[in-house]
């Protein structure tokens, strides 16, 4: 009884809170920064929510169990596995590289790997805040315009997005049987219904038309109207700056290296998950197939909410439970996997806060 309550009131509060963003922000009564802390909150208690809601609801004897499998484990295998995910970060650095070189100013990797692991940190404690961080870092130290550093972001983030499909695909492919109706009934429906709703609605269609022209005659009034005022000319220099940045993988020196970079940087992503299988007795036994489903699904689990926090460990407990393991000792191990490639984020990433005004102290002074 005590728990539905308390659900209850976790529910109220949420749509309170939803109800506070929708009347407040609306009215710009909030600072920015007030509405940054107040967002921050929000997704923090829903992560909160999402890690206690399923222990409220485990058994004493699976708790039991739990606690025991999480004294057991070979934590070794976490240093090693936050070793694979440094050689994808680094990396992701020395590709970040070859993207920005194709505007005349090579930077030095160092600023680079640092510039990307404050980014990681910055987006543990609110998203997509972290590729703003990192180019703001590699113009400051390195003078590349912002602009077109994060057009590079852009194309960065681009080339995750194909090569989570890849890999998801890949995994769908190699375990149909098992997958397959998995990934059917739980991303494909439901996505096919959406868009069989859209299908049906032909007003939403007209609006959708009217919308895209209504932009199009707009950008063209401002573009006849406003060509000489700064602002345009401001915004106009920005919007150029950026989309440089993203076609700057077209002018890349090495595209075969650029591509193997990529690839590995995925490679060590999927690594660095399947080595935390060696730290649990009851996933040590499972194969590198296994792994891949976990990466996969593991992976739109942090791209859904804030750093993966309380959905990654309940994703990677459902897909271990296609494989028959129990889903309590599945979320003991999501909760291993996440926990070693959190604190490392924050190892490194208030490691690299510091070490960047001390390797750019000539440049700083």
């Amino acid at each position: 009884m005590f728990n539905k309550c308390v659900v209850v009131f976790t529910k109220l509060t949420l749509q309170c809170i939803s109800t506070i963003f929708s009347n407040t922000f609306n009215k710009n009564v909030l600072s920015d920064k007030t509405k940054s802390i107040i967002k921050f909150s929000f997704f923090l208690a829903l992560g909160l929510f999402l890690v206690w809601w399923p222990l409220s609801n485990f058994s004493p004897e699976a708790k039991t169990e739990m606690r025991k499998a999480l004294q057991d484990a070979e934590y070794f295998w976490l240093i090693l596995s936050a070793f694979f995910a440094i050689l994808s970060h680094l990396s992701r650095a020395m590709r970040w590289q070859m993207l920005i070189e194709t505007f005349d100013k090579r930077p030095r990797l160092i600023n680079a790997f640092l510039a990307i692991m404050v980014g990681y940190l910055a987006n543990l404690a609110f998203p997509r805040l972290g590729e703003i961080t990192r180019c703001g870092i590699i113009n400051r130290y390195e003078k590349i315009p912002m602009d077109k550093a994060f057009g590079t972001v852009i194309t960065e983030r681009l080339l995750d997005v194909v090569m989570l499909l890849l890999f998801t695909a890949l995994a769908v492919l190699l375990q149909f049987k098992i997958l397959g109706d998995y990934f059917t009934e739980n991303i494909l429906q439901p996505l096919l219904l959406k868009i069989d709703s859209l299908g049906s609605n032909w007003l939403l269609y007209g609006l959708m038309i009217a919308g895209v022209l209504s932009l199009g005659l707009l950008a063209k009034y401002l573009s006849t109207h406003f060509r000489e005022t700064a602002i345009y000319k401001k915004l106009q220099n920005l919007m150029l700056g950026v989309w440089e940045g993203i076609k700057s993988v077209k002018n890349v020196k090495n595209l075969p290296l650029f591509i193997a970079h990529t690839f590995f940087i995925w490679t060590m992503y999927f690594v660095m998950i399947y080595a935390c299988f060696f730290t649990t007795e009851f996933t040590s036994g499972l194969g590198p197939q296994v792994g891949l489903a976990v990466f996969v699904f593991g992976s739109f689990a942090v791209v859904a909410t804030q750093g993966g926090i309380g959905a990654y460990p309940l994703m990677v407990a459902a897909v271990l439970a296609l494989y028959d393991i129990p889903y309590e000792l599945g979320y003991v191990f999501g909760w291993i996997a996440w926990s070693g490639q959190t604190f490392m984020l924050l190892l490194v990433g208030f490691a690299s806060l510091v070490l960047l005004p001390i390797v750019n102290k000539k440049e700083a002074v």
